[in-house]
């Protein structure tokens, strides 16, 4: 791998026979159209592994000032700051107090520990102390509020995401605003897959991040399930790169769009701290839709990388696909074969059934632990 990205790639331990294998690397698409990636977003596939990135996606789709001012100056400052500090100068700014989850690794340890506390602030300033890599996931506003653009309700700490460029090209049958993480060298989140099997958009604001998935009937969480690919790399780990179809380098300003249905992991790369926010979606694409409905009929009650959602909220989900698909009007024709297949499949059957919360009825809070 040359060029920008080369030397933090260097330094993660990452075999480069990994990361240049033309066949992992044919999974791929690097663009740089904006109606190509929106074409993808809203059609393509995603079920078997494949990724596309849009270069400089932040500032082709104008996402440049929607993350919150104060997080982007205390991260555009030359002075080196870490995760934990970055996080608290940037909270005591503000009014609202964020909350998230905040996760550590033990010295040569490649699963994680969580810090406890009350809110963000208060996990922040107990770990304050410690030097060892750390990663807050799921960072998100403590009130939920309406959105600037769409007045939805939403905990969201973005003011336009890519749903918002999406959709205003029509509609998607499923769109979650999600939440960002940010971390430093060595951090990431260990081999899972999403609690709910959709698709997802990685905004890669700051910083590098390697991404690697593997496809479908992969053993691999079976073996690494919950761990970081993080250096030294043991031989499973090894091995398990080895067999991933996809990996790629996000650079500062890439935008990517991958499943989150498949097992994957991601890895903060080089000096910079690393921001990413990430959006979930569902869109008109059967085989990806194939892949939502099988992950909501998994058992629940499993190790955080495998687990399902609970089935109330798994039924949340269907009941906001079904909305979109039910709201009249004339359907083209891959949205008819969309709505063709979700009537055919049994588990949508109750909810088609006149089970669906009725419109005014506030959605349930929907978190799935992303990357």
């Amino acid at each position: 791998m040359e060029g920008e990205g080369a030397g933090p790639v260097a330094e993660s331990g990452w075999p480069l026979t990994v990361l240049e294998d033309p066949a992992k690397c044919s999974s791929v698409s690097r663009v740089d159209s904006v109606a190509e990636f929106r074409d993808f977003v809203r059609h393509g596939r995603h079920s078997e592994g494949e990724m596309c990135i849009l270069t400089e996606g932040i500032s082709k789709l104008q996402l440049t000032n929607s993350i919150p001012e104060t997080l982007s100056e205390v991260l555009s400052q030359r002075k080196k700051l870490s995760a934990v500090e970055a996080l608290l100068k940037t909270i005591e700014q503000g009014e609202d107090p964020w909350t998230g989850e905040l996760f550590w690794w033990p010295p040569g340890e490649t699963r994680r520990e969580e810090v406890l506390g009350e809110d963000l602030r208060s996990k922040l300033l107990r770990y304050r102390p410690f030097v060892e890599t750390c990663y807050a996931a799921e960072l998100r506003s403590s009130r939920r509020g309406p959105h600037p653009r769409s007045c939805e309700q939403t905990d969201t700490l973005t003011s336009l995401d890519v749903k918002d460029l999406v959709t205003s090209h029509g509609s998607v049958p499923l769109w979650d605003r999600g939440h960002g993480f940010l971390g430093s060298s060595g951090a990431g989140i260990g081999l899972h897959v999403d609690q709910a099997w959709w698709s997802n958009i990685a905004k890669n604001f700051y910083g590098y991040k390697l991404v690697a998935l593997w496809a479908p009937g992969s053993n691999v969480l079976e073996t690494c399930g919950g761990e970081l690919f993080r250096k030294p790399l043991c031989h499973r780990h090894l091995s398990a790169l080895d067999r991933c179809c996809a990996v790629a380098l996000l650079r500062p300003g890439d935008v990517a769009c991958f499943t989150g249905g498949l097992p994957h992991t991601t890895l903060v790369v080089g000096s910079e701290l690393n921001l990413t926010f990430y959006e979930s979606f569902v869109n008109w694409n059967c085989d990806n839709l194939a892949l939502l409905l099988s992950g909501l009929q998994r058992p629940i009650d499993q190790a955080w990388w495998q687990n399902n959602m609970s089935p109330e909220f798994a039924q949340t989900v269907l009941d906001d696909i079904l909305r979109v698909v039910d709201a009249g009007g004339k359907l083209e024709e891959f949205q008819e074969r969309f709505v063709s297949f979700l009537r055919s499949r049994p588990i949508a059957a109750a909810r088609l059934a006149g089970k669906v919360r009725p419109s005014g009825e506030a959605p349930m809070k929907r978190r799935c632990l992303r990357s």
